[in-house]
């Protein structure tokens, strides 16, 4: 069985990409909402908000996790959950799942389906506020492209992503 890799490009503030490495890898180390086996970020894909394109990284990331979400959606409504008042009768299992991660992309919280996170504001967006902050001193940002590894277990890849079922490695 091979080894899964999620990629995210993050937004961190800091002065320099060593300093925002650390502030990424300790997120990665606490946060309790996914777990990798390793956490790599690639120095060489990675980007300083001084760079020309560093506002079309945002974007396209940003775009991509809109993307993830219609795509949720429409399996949602392949499912016959149309209207807001059909999720009354939506199961536990695969499809709540589903809306459970749409949820978590709106509101901010990382998951492995995040494309782009905003460290600076717990978000899967970038405020007005954050923007003219960067557009002041975009040298002071980063976009970290980090690489999530989770090594597979047994037959089925999915065990991997059950980080808080039986794989004794979360603290509370």
């Amino acid at each position: 069985m091979e080894n899964l890799e999620i990629s995210h490009d993050i937004l961190s503030a800091g002065s320099d990409f060593r300093s925002c490495r650390q502030r990424v890898r300790r997120f990665f180390d606490r946060t309790m909402l996914v777990r990798y086996d390793e956490v790599l970020v690639v120095e060489n894909e990675s980007i300083n908000g001084a760079e020309k394109n560093f506002l079309a990284r945002i974007q396209e990331g940003i775009k991509a996790n809109q993307g993830v979400v219609r795509e949720l959606l429409a399996n949602l409504q392949e499912e016959g959950f149309i209207m807001l008042h059909d999720l009354q009768g939506l199961e536990k299992g695969y499809l709540s799942k589903i809306l459970h991660t749409v949820a978590h992309l709106q509101d901010g919280f990382i998951g492995i389906d995040t494309r782009f996170y905003n460290l600076e504001e717990d978000s899967h967006g970038v405020s007005r506020d954050l923007q003219q902050k960067i557009a002041v001193t975009p040298e002071n940002y980063w976009i970290l492209q980090v690489k999530g590894r989770i090594a597979s277990a047994g037959e089925d890849p999915f065990d991997a992503f059950r980080t808080f079922e039986g794989r004794g490695d979360h603290t509370v």
